[in-house]
């Protein structure tokens, strides 16, 4: 799932660096998901991770224990972990018309989780945005 990710974890990237690597044409979702998270979500603060030698670095946003959503930025576009317990994966699925082809694609695919699902959004455009403003309104109910 790595595509030109950050995964040197002696070296955590510069914003310009991460922006550089989105590239300019994802630049624009990328800035409206941030800004959207800042004002939507402002008690959840971003903190900068390495989160695996896998996976590589990321910007995780939390208040205390509970986990929003973490932001991998890679080569031309940026992955977004979200992590949906069961209720939450159940209003997805509810939800499900309202997503693009790549989000209805996770949802149908059966969890592996116990405890709900971790989905793995891959943002390219702003009907990615949409569908990932969807799924972390969930998570404020």
């Amino acid at each position: 799932m790595a595509r030109g990710r950050f995964l040197n974890r002696d070296k955590q990237p510069s914003e310009s660096e991460i922006r550089e690597r989105i590239g300019n044409e994802v630049l624009p979702v990328w800035d409206d998901v941030i800004n959207y998270l800042e004002k939507q979500f402002s008690g959840y603060h971003p903190e900068m991770i390495f989160y695996s030698d896998q996976e590589g670095w990321a910007f995780r946003y939390r208040s205390g224990l509970q986990h929003l959503c973490t932001l991998f930025p890679e080569q031309g576009a940026f992955h977004a972990l979200i992590p949906l317990d069961p209720q939450e994966d159940q209003k997805a699925i509810e939800k499900f018309d309202f997503f693009n082809a790549r989000i209805r694609e996770l949802l149908s695919r059966q969890s592996s989780l116990p405890q709900g699902r971790w989905l793995w959004v891959r943002l390219e455009d702003h009907t990615d945005f949409v569908g990932f403003k969807l799924l972390v309104e969930l998570k404020k109910s």
